[in-house]
């Protein structure tokens, strides 16, 4: 679990670096801040998202090791209700773009996907 951690924790650096990226951009590129506002949105979103799966994962792994017959789930309808609220902002909102926001929600994923294979590779496996 300890692994899980360190990865989460990878996972926000480099989400929060982004995140910081972003907000200097669109601090220095007005006419396209609707774009990068949108990317703000959907990687914050994002990190919400897998940060809240993490700690159902918690969650469901100490049910499993204390054999609670409690019925935990992984909190899908959740965390795509966020993702659909994130699009819907972005879709009455002007000041969003709707097309980079749904490029943000795919950031986290991709990032945990990209730092799996790196540590794989790096490990000889």
């Amino acid at each position: 679990m300890d692994d899980f951690a360190a990865h989460l924790q990878k996972t926000q650096r480099i989400t929060f670096f982004f995140l910081s990226f972003c907000f200097f951009a669109w601090a220095l590129f007005p006419p396209y801040r609707a774009y990068i506002a949108g990317l703000i949105l959907g990687t914050a979103v994002s990190l919400i998202n897998s940060l809240y799966l993490a700690w159902k994962i918690r969650q469901l792994t100490n049910a499993v090791l204390e054999r609670s017959k409690r019925k935990i789930n992984l909190g899908f309808v959740t965390r795509a209700a966020m993702a659909l609220l994130a699009a819907l902002l972005a879709w009455k909102s002007e000041h969003v773009a709707l097309s980079t926001t749904m490029a943000g929600l795919l950031f986290v994923p991709l990032a945990t996907f990209l730092l799996a294979v790196a540590g794989n590779r790096r490990a000889g496996k």
